[in-house]
């Protein structure tokens, strides 16, 4: 099979000088916690001497101009996914592999673009030129990947006969194994790829098991690997803006439960179940702050939904105060996993929900009904006593 590899090298840091292009030609660094240390998770082109992993103290006084950023795990990957997206615009067969790399399926491309050389432009400018993304074709994703690897940034490079030849002098380090496995091989003194293709298969076999079979295989140029390309999943979501940053346990329920009224009452949820739900808010000064709550029984309304968070809520330490809400549900099923009570008094419910949904579809899609709810009742401010919630329909 016909594959090209999109390879975008330095994601992270490329995706936060596209955000904040003001650093733009300085000495970046990303810096993450790892256990009880904080390490480098990435850095720009101008950090010169920083590397990957590098403990935080280290590379500052290696580049003491350096502007710290706190990592944004959920921006990257969020960055990439709009990657995905574009490419999923060129080709039905997309498959996400690492942070940065992807591989497409190019297998009758070339008629519809009228040549495979058209077909790889367009993959290369689907992404934001910012990223510097680079390509590889093979047949096979791992002889792709090492394309795309020694091509140059906005290039790319076609291995087609004698695959092997290619590999011989690129380093073991690139293979998709375990650490230890590669960690043997340099024992053995075979660095590159061209000195593990050199041994029989049937020795790399009995020193290395199933990953030395792979290993000479991929080595030799050889991946029988199918693409898989992600599963497409329905979310639904919703955004509000705080009036005022706040820390306050009350004020963020009440926000949560407006997002979810409004979640909840969107036509493509009515009648549904979601299983899981994520929300995130911006803090001043930190990274991102998100929770995820999956519910063991799909929850088809925004009371049981609330009534899950608020209990997990209790104990939760906030590390600022939250100037926004972005509200994701995800696992949308039209089964809730429990068999319903025919004895629950819910009649008057449904009857007051009912009327409300068809005021609102009368007025337009307009919220018309909102019950008055506690914000800060110790305020001096008026305005941040109470809150009116949408009612929901």
């Amino acid at each position: 099979m016909n594959i090209a590899c999109v390879l975008i090298t330095h994601l992270p840091i490329k995706a936060e000088l596209k955000r904040r292009p003001e650093l733009v030609g300085k000495p970046v660094l990303i810096v993450q916690e790892a256990g009880s240390k904080r390490q480098v998770l990435d850095y720009s082109a101008d950090a010169k001497g920083v590397a990957q992993g590098m403990p935080v103290q280290e590379a500052v006084s290696i580049c003491q101009e350096a502007t710290i950023i706190e990592a944004d795990q959920s921006h990257y990957h969020n960055a990439f996914d709009e990657v995905l997206d574009a490419l999923e615009q060129r080709s039905p067969l997309v498959e996400p592999s690492d942070l940065g790399c992807a591989y497409v399926g190019l297998d009758g491309l070339e008629v519809l673009y009228g040549s495979e050389a058209r077909v790889i432009t367009s993959l290369l400018g689907a992404v934001h030129p910012l990223y510097n993304p680079r390509a590889g074709v093979a047949q096979g994703k791992f002889p792709a990947y090492i394309a795309a690897v020694t091509s140059s940034a906005g290039q790319a490079t076609k291995f087609a006969d004698n695959v092997g030849d290619f590999l011989k002098e690129i380093s073991i380090k690139l293979l998709p194994l375990s650490w230890e496995s590669k960690n043997r091989l340099l024992h053995f003194g075979l660095t590159t790829l061209g000195h593990v293709a050199a041994q029989p298969v049937g020795a790399m076999q009995a020193q290395f098991g199933p990953e030395g079979l792979k290993a000479w295989e991929l080595a030799q140029g050889r991946d029988r690997r199918l693409l898989t390309p992600r599963q497409s999943e329905q979310v639904v979501t919703e955004y509000l803006t705080f009036p005022a940053p706040s820390i306050t346990l009350s004020g963020i329920l009440l926000a949560l439960e407006s997002l979810l009224s409004r979640a909840f009452s969107r036509p493509e949820v009515r009648g549904k179940y979601v299983r899981s739900l994520t929300f995130e808010s911006q803090i001043l000064h930190h990274p991102p702050w998100k929770k995820t709550f999956s519910y063991k029984q799909a929850v088809g309304s925004k009371d049981r939904a609330l009534l899950v968070i608020k209990n997990a809520l209790e104990s939760v330490v906030l590390p600022g105060p939250l100037e926004d809400m972005n509200l994701t549900l995800a696992g949308l099923t039209g089964e809730s996993g429990i068999q319903t009570n025919l004895f629950s008094d819910l009649r008057k419910q449904e009857q007051l929900r009912e009327s409300a949904r068809q005021l609102r579809v009368r007025w337009g899609g307009q919220t018309q009904i909102y019950l008055v709810r506690d914000l800060e009742p110790w305020s001096p401010i008026p305005e941040r006593e109470k809150i009116l919630v949408p009612f929901d329909s």
